[in-house]
């Protein structure tokens, strides 16, 4: 089985949007300044994600967890170490096939140290003896700018934490609510934008101002590629629940020992013709042709 190269931004059930969680008093530290006091080399915050997306015309519903630590620097978010495991549901067993399945069972780890992501339990053909590690930031890109794990919606960066703030329509208690764009959001990206999404928000804070949960909900419709020439439209309804614990921990993020890691575009099956034309696509060519071709985003394990 092939995993598809599209960003399934898994989510948690549509009751998280109504629920309010633990009240909180209004903060007396603005987010923004407290967010940047955070930023200081070998502290950083720890990770709980859940997931769950829809695929409307099947109803079928993917969920994922995806756990793990945010290295802070100076200069703010320096890397990260995450990684996602995917809820296999009897629906699944009774439908996939069994290699399918241990598709699905394998967690996906990513680890980030500046330009670098290094993945790993990513299926794009065989690897190299000794091998286990997929390098993308020289010949390819592993997800959108400012994402880490399935969350879309960035608030560990001041001036993006500052523009949600800026979109929220209500607070109360400690939580924003309100709506945004992804081009606005992320309009340094350019033609390379993510999909022109409309996300809705809630972004709770503590009494220190920072943030500790993040809930977001969007709709959106992939084109994917197919064997000869045939596309197959699909539209998505996606919930990630993001939580931000443990501010202030201690985190270290280390890049796999160099022997164990291969260049995404030293790969086997990238060496062929039509390996050549996927990199050329994931580099140069608009995001939405993309789709199962090359791995632009995070690849998420739905079946053919």
């Amino acid at each position: 089985m092939k995993r598809l190269s599209v960003v399934v931004a898994l989510g948690v059930f549509a009751a998280l949007l109504t629920d309010t969680g633990t009240a909180l008093a209004a903060p007396p530290v603005e987010p923004v300044q407290a967010l940047r006091k955070q930023f200081v080399a070998g502290q950083g915050v720890l990770v709980s994600e859940t997931s769950r997306t829809t695929v409307k015309a099947s109803k079928e519903t993917y969920t994922s967890r995806t756990t793990g630590t945010i290295a802070f620097g100076k200069p703010g978010v320096v890397g990260y170490d995450l990684t996602e495991k995917v809820k296999i549901t009897p629906k699944n067993r009774a439908t996939l096939s069994a290699d399918e399945l241990e598709t699905m069972r394998t967690p996906l780890r990513a680890v980030n140290v500046g330009r670098y992501t290094y993945v790993q339990g990513f299926e794009w053909g065989p690897m190299p003896e000794g091998t286990s590690w997929i390098r993308f930031g020289k010949s390819a890109t592993w997800q959108w700018y400012g994402q880490r794990g399935e969350q879309r919606v960035d608030v560990l960066s001041p001036a993006r934490l500052k523009f949600v703030i800026s979109k929220a329509t209500s607070f109360h208690s400690g939580e924003y609510r309100g709506t945004l764009r992804t081009e606005d959001l992320y309009a340094e990206r350019g033609p390379m934008n993510p999909e022109k999404l409309k996300i809705s928000f809630r972004l709770f804070v503590d009494r220190n101002g920072l943030p500790v949960r993040l809930v977001t909900r969007y709709t959106e419709t992939e084109q994917e590629f197919r064997p000869k020439g045939k596309t197959v439209t699909r539209t998505y309804d996606s919930v990630v629940d993001t939580r931000y614990h443990h501010w202030n921990a201690k985190v270290k993020v280390v890049a796999p020992p160099e022997a164990e890691v291969v260049d995404f575009g030293d790969l086997p099956i990238n060496q062929s013709r039509w390996g050549e034309e996927s990199l050329k696509l994931n580099s140069e060519g608009p995001v939405e042709k993309c789709a199962n071709l090359v791995p632009c985003r995070l690849p998420f394990r739905i079946p053919n």
